[in-house]
């Protein structure tokens, strides 16, 4: 018995049914909602965070995390960017040391599904922005502003997914030396003296204060000692600066160790027998945990802030109000900030349509401009820094009382005033 070679022909009826399969498998891979779509319709799309999760800056790391999260839930209970879900991979930078820092960028560029990263800082040098721009994932981030202009200045168009939410630092060189001369002449706090004891750690960051500052008081005709540099790390005590500062005797000191744990306990040994300085303590006192280890002893330092989030906003009581109820604990810069970075990066998908395209959305990111709790948002593009100033995020500062921290300048965003500190006689 012979068989045909002949085609079987199929009948009308599978034929419709391998017809309509066809066409359901091409419906989907057309755009659904105004976002469009990358044709990985349904499946998540992966945010990466670096922030030291652990180590001396774990308080830090905490509240990055907390900020970031809130603002996925929300846009996870919204229905996600066009349909898909956001899971945020956090890891983590220890003690930004350049090891560990290197390990969780390298897990963040080799993981394909990664479609941009957040942070508040990383690296105390900002190298990792090389290995982020390589890869071509977007890098939004919020810290050591100095160190990016530095590598971004020299070449922005090689960094064009690379921005950063905070302005330059050269506010922190400028102006305290300036709200000093004015607290002077508006006869809010009448200088004594014009002599300033500065206290630096040994990293970039604070070093690179130290400078400006040390530049900006001599030209207003102060009498500066310092920078006094301390090892960057844990420091518990200050008994050698303390007794350096009680034989100057200054109107004004100012420590640059930004940790934590650091920054109370100067404050607390100082307190033990204070001069009567007024005491600028480096964003130290911005983190809650400031005033849990320090106490009352916190009362009346002051510090300030190249960005923050600003108290008279509306959108400020709404989110902080938010951010408490989810978290239960006081937030801080940080938890606003990665906060704003999230919802920066879902506009800047939105205005692409694709978060997969991830060099559009890099680009997209620069031409942001958008009113957020830390002010209006836009970007210099020879920096790709936030603007600074009335037009962007403004230089705020800030004094605790009462364990309270209550902006006390620029007066249209305050919600307190000046107090001499209850050391001061």
């Amino acid at each position: 018995m012979s068989t045909s070679t002949k085609p079987r022909l199929r009948s009308p009826l599978l034929l419709s049914v391998a017809t309509l399969m066809a066409i359901s498998m091409v419906s989907c891979t057309v755009p659904t909602g105004e976002g469009g779509d990358s044709g990985r319709s349904g499946e998540a799309i992966t945010l990466g965070l670096l922030a030291p999760l652990t180590g001396v800056a774990a308080a830090d790391g905490k509240l990055m995390e907390q900020g970031a999260r809130l603002a996925v839930d929300e846009i996870n209970d919204k229905g996600g960017i066009d349909g898909r879900k956001i899971e945020l991979k956090a890891l983590d930078v220890r003690d930004q040391k350049s090891d560990a820092v290197s390990a969780a960028v390298t897990q963040l560029t080799s993981d394909p599904d990664v479609a941009a990263v957040l942070t508040g800082y990383a690296s105390t040098t900002n190298f990792e922005i090389d290995q982020l721009a390589e890869a071509g994932i977007p890098y939004l981030l919020s810290g050591n502003s100095a160190q990016t202009q530095d590598i971004i200045s020299k070449d922005p168009e090689k960094y064009p997914g690379v921005w950063s939410l905070a302005p330059s630092y050269e506010g922190y060189s400028t102006g305290i030396p300036e709200q000093l001369e004015a607290w002077n002449a508006d006869g809010t706090f009448p200088l004594t003296s014009r002599r300033v004891y500065i206290i630096s750690s040994d990293n970039a960051y604070s070093n690179g204060i130290a400078s400006g500052l040390d530049k900006n008081f001599r030209a207003k005709g102060w009498e500066v000692t310092g920078p006094d540099t301390v090892p960057f790390g844990e420091v518990d005590d200050w008994t050698t600066q303390i007794t350096k500062i009680r034989q100057v005797d200054p109107a004004v000191i100012i420590n640059l160790d930004y940790l934590t744990a650091n920054a109370s306990k100067f404050l607390t040994q100082f307190r033990q027998n204070p001069t009567q300085s007024l005491v600028f303590s480096q964003y130290a006192p911005s983190v809650p945990e400031f005033t849990e280890l320090a106490g009352k002893n916190a009362d009346g330092v002051l510090y300030n802030l190249p960005f923050a989030p600003l108290p008279a906003l509306p959108e400020t009581k709404d989110l902080t109000r938010q951010l408490s109820e989810a978290y239960e604990n006081e937030p801080s810069l940080y938890s606003y900030g990665l906060y704003e970075q999230v919802h920066l990066w879902a506009d800047a998908v939105k205005e692409v349509g694709d978060p997969d395209k991830r060099e559009e959305v890099g680009a997209a990111l620069g031409k942001l401009d958008k009113q957020t709790t830390l002010g209006r948002v836009h970007f210099d593009p020879k920096t790709h820094l936030a603007v600074a100033g009335k037009d962007g995020i403004p230089m705020t500062y800030y004094q605790i009382q009462a364990g309270q921290r209550l902006n006390i300048a620029p007066q249209e965003f305050a919600d307190g005033t000046f107090h001499r500190p209850e050391w001061m006689k």
